[in-house]
C-alpha cells in the first residue's frame, strides 16, 4: 500500500530531507534543483516532473542514469499556465507562473507510478503481502 505525505523541504535539516527520500516511493515535483533529491530515492522510486520548464531532458536523463522511472506529461495541452510568467529581472518566462492541470490525467500517472513501484522486486521485499482471514461467521468461531 502506498501513502501519499506532502512535504516543505526548506524547514527540514537536510539530513532529514535525505531521511525523508529514502523512504519516498513517488516524488512529485515542478522543475528545479528540488528535483535533484531524486538522487537519494530507493532503487524502486518514481520521479514524476510536474512541468519541465521546457528543459525536457535535464531530470529525465538524471532519472535515467539513476536507474529510476520517470513520468511528466505525455498531453501538454492539458497543462495550461496561469499567464506567460514574469521573470524577476524583467520578460515573460514560463519557469515563472502557475499551472493548472487536468486531474484526470495527473492520476492516471500518479496510478501508474504506484503500479511501477509495487511491482519492483526490491519493493515487494520490503512489503510481502498481507493475507487477510475471512472475518468470523458467529461468535463461536471468535
Amino acid at each position: 500500500m502506498l501513502f501519499a505525505r506532502q512535504s516543505t523541504l526548506t524547514r527540514w535539516t537536510f539530513r532529514l530531507q535525505l531521511q525523508n527520500d529514502q523512504w519516498s516511493d513517488i516524488f512529485i515535483g515542478m522543475h528545479g534543483a528540488g528535483l535533484t533529491h531524486l538522487l537519494f530515492l530507493p532503487d524502486w522510486a518514481v520521479i514524476f516532473e510536474l512541468y519541465n520548464c521546457g528543459d525536457a531532458n535535464c531530470y529525465q536523463d538524471l532519472a535515467r542514469l539513476r536507474g529510476l522511472k520517470y513520468l511528466t506529461w505525455r498531453d501538454l495541452s492539458k497543462l495550461t499556465p496561469e499567464d506567460e510568467g514574469h521573470h524577476p529581472d524583467g520578460g515573460a518566462h514560463k519557469k515563472f507562473t502557475n499551472y493548472k492541470f487536468n486531474v484526470d490525467e495527473f492520476l492516471a500517472l500518479v496510478s501508474e507510478g504506484a503500479a511501477h513501484v509495487m511491482s519492483h522486486e526490491s519493493w515487494r521485499n520490503l512489503h510481502p503481502p498481507i493475507t487477510l482471514s475471512p472475518p468470523p461467521r458467529d461468535r463461536q468461531e471468535l
